[in-house]
């Protein structure tokens, strides 16, 4: 059987434990999400190509394929959970590749079928499109048979009656597919835009507090004039003004400042054209050049290569390049151009932020470009399913646009925008979150997933080059899913899919007032507690911009400088090493995640530091201001997998006093193989590279006369000045605070690879 490679477009919507209302149970619960229903529709594809609808769903499954197939929002071949999709998170289109059997035109009654429906024309378009129609239909029906198949699983679930009458497996629709003629079309990799939406009620933006960010907000004296005031505009139209009982109305010039407002404050977090102001920055845009002119030449050479070098090539090879030719001797001819230099770039931001326990502030990946956060539709239901408080309660639909996005990246940018403009923080908080000289981690909260919809993705190098249409929208240039039939179909499937979101949020009822009750426990159970911790984060980043951040430690004159007699024996061998001179210099991957700061007082940004990494360079321990971050850096002693640390023969009696001390500390733990000695060394919230073995946590105490220096794991502040502590430096995040004085620190671990290893057995 002759198998094509197809690129098949379809959206679903995961079950109703996506709405929250059902605990995942172990038997079949419906659409779980995005991988899920990409295995769903191939094998409702696979038989329809086998003309089989026998084999029941539960008999097909493999889970080992589930995460291999090419979609939209898949992150497989990332290697990351940093990329994954958001789990339980729905999409309004997505393209898939696959393969199936091919849609051909070739026997006379499909000849005779079309003369009879369609007025004699027997057109191959006009039969293949009835073909694709037919094939779309199949394909749906048995996406249909095996929801009805979860259905029928379910009745025997240990739930409640009530929730299983409101139980729904799930929505998925194939709505075309497009025979794909580039071999290395990767329906992930080849996505050159995503879209991503979030439907909430707009009530969960209304505060009447005009002393914070709704200064702006129109004067209304309940939420039914707010609603009242916003404009309803289904998705992909132009505003419609908003319909009451008295007839049509034009927004309050009040309202649409406030809209205004709220979209200058998206427009903070979006990615913008900035100046080449820095060093880090014009680094940056010269090693992304260059790398861009060695790609060039790499392909210019392979197409040499596979082509072969013909004698026109050897003639043409000779002339006399550009560069080399001589200035003309004519005197009234004007000089070459100099080359033109760039000093703009778009400038990605951090948004490790935006993405708790995924993602580090060091990360390439956490430097994404998020090219647009703007208000796409306003949807309102109808009363009888809406409430009876408020009348035609509007919902609000924010669209974000960029090239990938992190996990629950949108739902971390939704929440904080909301918290904005609920005023309970200040709109500076967006500076303090993308600010790399601020060191401490400060997460954005997380608004409800069951608003979140992944968009649309688009693939516009692709389209060049196969000349097909790769997403719906209406294009009479190229054939593929800019048809009308298409297009329409995504569209009634959009309206539907934003209407199901918004009813999820009246699930849990109303109060009095009209707020929802949905809203009320997203407010009070994560937005408030996340506003009082991070209200005092925002405080103390606008301080370090005015002065230097330790002046707001107590003086160091009240820090008692006598050392216990159990650490003196470290701290005197510490010292030593450090006026010793010898002090080894810091490896690039541990550079990455410390805050440096040069004697010249220029501190380096996270871009140098990168591209410090790649180059592999390496900067002296002396190299650094005393008391700043980095200042004598760090290394490590004991046992490592591979070559050992030459620290250990550097300093013989520092190691062997290390190790005894971590013995008298902790007798019950068992000797680790490794310590990590750092001196004033500010690190950047960060997880240890590797993972343990042979114990599960690390070991960490401060040392030296200082104040200051807390360490955070988690956002939980621990003082560590001769009070040690043990932690998981693989999966959790720790960072440490502002310092003045002197501080070492010293980190006891068994990486991967030292299992059985005791540093305190090493003959140094």
């Amino acid at each position: 059987m002759f198998i094509l490679k197809i690129a098949v477009l379809y959206g679903y919507l995961p079950g109703t434990h996506y709405q929250s209302l059902v605990v995942k149970e172990d038997d079949a619960i419906g659409i779980e999400g995005g991988a899920h229903a990409a295995w769903l529709v191939t094998n409702a594809i696979d038989l329809v190509s086998r003309g089989d609808s026998s084999v029941k769903l539960e008999e097909r499954y493999d889970s080992s394929i589930v995460s291999k197939i090419h979609r939209s929002y898949g992150h497989s071949s990332n290697e990351s959970l940093a990329s994954e999709q958001d789990e339980h998170t729905g999409a309004i289109t997505e393209v898939l590749s696959t393969t199936a059997v091919p849609l051909l035109v070739d026997n006379d009654d499909d000849v005779e079928e079309e003369m009879t429906i369609n007025n004699g024309d027997t057109t191959e378009d006009t039969v293949m499109k009835r073909k694709l129609r037919t094939w779309v239909n199949s394909v749906n029906d048995q996406l249909d048979r095996m929801l009805s198949e979860m259905v029928s699983d379910k009745s025997t679930s240990a739930v409640s009656t009530a929730v299983s009458n409101e139980w729904s497996p799930g929505r998925i629709r194939v709505f075309g597919r497009i025979t794909i003629t580039q071999k290395k079309f990767n329906a992930q990799t080849d996505v050159t835009n995503r879209r991503i939406d979030y439907c909430f009620p707009a009530s969960l933006i209304f505060t009447t507090d005009r002393d914070r960010f709704a200064n702006n907000l129109p004067d209304v004296a309940s939420l039914q004039e707010y609603c009242d005031e916003f404009k309803s505009f289904p998705p992909g139209n132009k505003p419609v003004l908003a319909r009451t009982d008295s007839g049509y109305i034009r927004p309050s010039d009040e309202m649409l400042t406030y809209l205004l407002t709220m979209k200058k404050v998206m427009r903070r977090i979006a990615t913008q054209v900035e100046e080449l102001a820095d060093a880090g920055s014009k680094l940056e845009k010269e090693f992304n050049q260059t790398s861009k002119r060695k790609k060039k030449k790499k392909k210019k050479q392979r197409k040499r290569d596979n082509k072969g070098t013909t004698s026109r090539d050897d003639a043409s090879s000779n002339k006399p390049s550009k560069v080399d030719k001589q200035p003309s001797i004519y005197p009234d001819s004007k000089p070459s151009p100099s080359p033109k230099t760039t000093t703009r770039l778009l400038k990605r931001k951090r948004f490790h932020n935006f993405s708790p326990k995924r993602i580090l502030a060091h990360n390439h990946l956490a430097y994404r470009r998020v090219d647009r956060i703007f208000h796409r539709a306003s949807i309102r239901l109808q009363d009888e399913i809406s409430t009876t408080t408020i009348k035609n309660r509007p919902f609000i639909v924010f669209s974000l646009t960029g090239d990938m996005f992190l996990h629950e990246q949108a739902v971390h940018i939704m929440g904080l925008l909301i918290a904005i403009f609920r005023g309970v923080i200040d709109e500076d908080i967006i500076d303090c979150m993308f600010d790399e000289n601020f060191t401490s981690l400060v997460p954005a909260p997380p608004a409800p997933h069951f608003g979140l919809l992944q968009g649309e993705a688009t693939y516009m190098t692709m389209e060049g080059k196969m000349q097909k249409i790769l997403n719906a929208r209406r294009c009479d240039k190229y054939n593929g899913f800019g048809n009308e039939d298409v297009v329409s179909s995504v569209e009634e499937w959009e309206v539907s899919l934003l209407q199901d979101v918004a009813k999820t949020w009246l699930r849990e009822g109303e109060a009095a007032d009209g707020t929802l009750n949905s809203e009320t426990q997203w407010i009070d159970n994560v937005l408030m507690p996340w506003s009082k911790k991070t209200n005092e984060l925002l405080k103390l980043w606008r301080a370090s911009k005015t002065t230097d951040v330790t002046s707001f430690l107590p003086p160091l004159s009240s820090v008692d400088p006598s050392v216990p007699q159990l650490y003196e024996k470290v701290l005197y061998y510490l010292r030593e090493a450090d006026k010793s001179g010898r002090w080894p210099s810091t490896t690039p991957g541990r550079q990455l995640v410390m805050l440096s700061t040069s004697n010249e007082g220029q501190q380096a940004n996270l871009s140098m530091a990168s591209l410090s990494l790649s180059l592999d360079r390496r900067y002296s321990a002396y190299s650094f201001k005393e008391g700043e971050g980095g200042a004598s850096g760090s290394f490590s002693v004991g046992a490592m997998p591979g070559e050992q640390p030459k620290a250990n023969l550097l300093f013989p009696e520092l190691v062997k006093a290390a190790f005894e001390l971590e013995v008298a500390l902790c007798p019950d733990r068992p000797p680790s193989s490794t310590i990590a000695i750092n001196r004033n060394a500010a690190f950047r919230p960060h997880t240890d590279s590797g993972a343990g073995a042979g114990q599960s946590t690390s070991l960490i105490v401060g040392l030296g006369h200082y104040n200051g220096g807390e360490l955070v794991v988690e956002g939980e502040k621990k003082d560590i000045r001769y009070s040690p502590i043990e932690f998981d430096g693989w999966k959790q995040r720790h960072w440490t605070l502002p310092f003045g004085g002197e501080r070492y620190s010293l980190v006891w671990f068994t990486p991967k690879g030292c299992e059985g290893m005791r540093g305190i057995d090493l003959e140094l």
